[in-house]
């Protein structure tokens, strides 16, 4: 029977039968769905059973209490391998629901609105969460090699969520440092790129006056990437992993400042940055680089003063890099492609 028609056959009774007709429905069901239906509450205030049902079906309420020292029990298991090796603290079975546990968290966390101390908490969660799943593309602490894909979310959507969520009580020094640090301490699933992960921090600065505070942030960060504190332990400093990340951190800043100034049309001054302060032993790699980025954005003539001078200072470009300059200079165009082979 349709609702509809249901409300039409109840026109037909009087109150008594009514009263007569619940008793014998109530009767009728079994104890654990009246339980689980709460049909004690439904009889005892139907207004009040409306809208508590509305409340959990429009959203559902986080208790942060109960919830943030499961999360940050939950991720200090898993940077532990409790989730990938043998011990006695999560079970066997347990295990491979990791990702589950995972997803459910980040879904319970988004939906706890942006502003106040609760949303404060909620935005440090769901980073925590990313840092972990970021280590996981490192270092083994699940049974996976691709933890974003296994948990169902793309790196770059979280990355997203996460600094609308830190921009959401508005932008200032703390916030966009904040962001960008984010970005530029990511390890990488086997789809994403820095580069992916930096235009969505470019993307989320939407004014001229936030860039500009972004690029004076980057400018700090880089100072203080190339004076570690004094606490960094001599053997961690001069190990080739440390090196290594330290450079990948240094470059992505220099992207971060480039990718800015061209939003802001400081062509010139994106590239003068790039070529003072863009780490790379070999030269050619640095210019194919730069190459690639003016090549995103479709400025021809500076791609072309930038390759003309490499040349002139004695740096040999790759085979496309010559195949492009070519293209360039019979089409006055750029090509649909950018070549990359030696």
């Amino acid at each position: 029977m349709l609702v509809s028609e249901l409300r039409e056959l109840l026109n037909k009774y009087k109150e008594k039968d009514l009263r007569i007709l619940i008793v014998e429905m109530y009767k009728a069901m079994p104890k654990k769905m009246r339980e689980e239906k709460e049909i004690d509450r439904l009889l005892q205030d139907v207004n009040e059973y409306l809208n508590i049902g509305k409340v959990k079906k429009g959203q559902e309420q986080v208790d942060l209490d109960i919830l943030k020292p499961e999360i940050e029990e939950f991720i200090e298991y898993a940077y532990k391998q409790y989730y990938f090796a043998p011990n006695s603290y999560v079970h066997k079975k347990e295990r491979p629901k990791w990702r589950f546990k995972v997803k459910a968290y980040i879904k319970s966390l988004e939906s706890v609105p942006v502003e106040g101390e609760e949303g404060n908490t909620a935005t440090d969660l769901m980073g925590k969460l990313y840092g972990m799943l970021s280590y996981a593309c490192a270092y083994y602490i699940f049974n996976t090699e691709d933890p974003f894909r296994s948990v169902g979310i793309k790196q770059t959507d979280l990355v997203d969520s996460i600094i609308q969520r830190k921009f959401g009580n508005g932008f200032n020094n703390e916030s966009i440092r904040s962001a960008i640090e984010l970005v530029i301490n990511s390890n990488l699933d086997r789809v994403t790129l820095h580069s992916f992960l930096i235009s969505v921090l470019i993307k989320n600065l939407k004014t001229p006056d936030t860039k500009e505070i972004a690029i004076e942030q980057c400018y700090i960060l880089r100072k203080e990437q190339l004076n570690p504190s004094t606490n960094q332990s001599k053997r961690s400093s001069l190990s080739d992993l440390y090196e290594y990340q330290k450079k990948e951190r240094l470059n992505n800043l220099v992207e971060i400042v480039f990718r800015l100034n061209i939003a802001l049309c400081e062509y010139d001054k994106a590239i003068e940055y790039f070529n003072k302060n863009y780490k790379e032993k070999d030269k050619e790699i640095s210019l194919y680089v730069l190459l690639f980025l003016l090549f995103q954005y479709d400025l021809k003539e500076h791609w072309i003063s930038v390759y003309e001078n490499a040349v002139k200072k004695g740096i040999e470009p790759r085979g496309g890099l010559q195949k492009t300059y070519e293209y360039i200079k019979e089409n006055d165009d750029m090509p649909e492609y950018f070549s990359s082979y030696r």
